[in-house]
């Protein structure tokens, strides 16, 4: 379970000893706080995450993440610098960890979360059918594997972090749905979950406003193969005539496939 050296360490690169105290989930919203939780402060169009701190620790939530100053309300802990203070003695919670940017530090949190986990992550993306193939693979996983799968829409770079905080020592498969609206999307999610499979199941021209072109959609999925190591595997949708010119884009192994739901690669197991 993550713990507050395991945060110190991840922001600082200093884990300075064991502090017992462990995180029980990691939440951006504070009506979902539980006891022991770490609660990100973001700041949004509609509301300000720091206006909720103070809620979040009335719910029982260990320690805030923040990018705004808050010590005049809250113990705080400041981080800014990326250097625990010479002085550190560990806060007794609640308490607020100050730094410059609450999502990248939350990003750096889940990154070096991720990599002390011993895990098959398995990446999907796709214009449509993404959630439908990450349901279909982590209910075959599950039956032989401790299977984590992304909940809901948790699939940017604020809900993936999320997810991969939830992973814990007895998970062995993650199956993660990577979103995509701008080129480099999916390679920063590729950098936090090291995904060894990626799953593509089609091209279309969802997200186009934003993204400009199906041309530029398929460029950004394609940034989830390329990601994949030399010992991973692409599944690609050979039926898509965007999808399948990706096999040059890896250098995974590559397997088409239609994913059809009574077809699971043996390639994910």
């Amino acid at each position: 379970m993550l713990t507050l050296s395991d945060i110190l360490e991840a922001l600082t690169g200093v884990r300075p000893g064991e502090i017992s105290l462990v995180i029980s989930e990691t939440v951006i919203d504070s009506r979902q706080v539980i006891p022991a939780a770490m609660f990100v402060a973001l700041p949004g169009e509609r509301a300000d995450g720091h206006d909720y701190v103070g809620e979040a620790f009335q719910r029982g939530a260990n320690l805030a993440l923040v990018q705004r100053d808050l010590s005049a309300q809250f113990t705080t802990l400041d981080l800014r610098s990326g250097q625990l203070p010479q002085d550190f003695v560990s806060p007794v919670p609640p308490f607020c960890i100050y730094v410059e940017n609450s999502l990248d530090a939350l990003q750096r949190i889940a990154a070096f979360w991720r990599r002390k986990q011993n895990v098959r992550v398995i990446g999907v993306t796709g214009s449509v059918g993404k959630s439908t193939t990450k349901e279909l693979i982590a209910e075959v996983l599950s039956q032989r594997y401790c299977t984590l799968k992304t909940i809901g829409n948790l699939n940017n770079e604020i809900g993936l972090p999320l997810m991969l905080l939830r992973l814990s020592a007895g998970h062995q498969r993650a199956v993660l749905e990577m979103g995509f609206y701008v080129p480099g999307e999916i390679t920063l999610l590729c950098n936090l979950a090291l995904p060894q499979v990626g799953v593509i199941t089609n091209i279309g021209t969802v997200h186009a406003e934003r993204a400009g072109s199906q041309e530029a959609i398929a460029r950004g999925k394609a940034e989830l193969v390329q990601a994949l190591p030399p010992d991973g595997v692409a599944i690609l949708n050979y039926d898509d005539p965007w999808v399948r010119p990706m096999a040059q884009q890896t250098h995974a192994p590559v397997s088409y496939t239609h994913l059809r739901a009574h077809e699971t690669p043996e390639h994910l197991v």
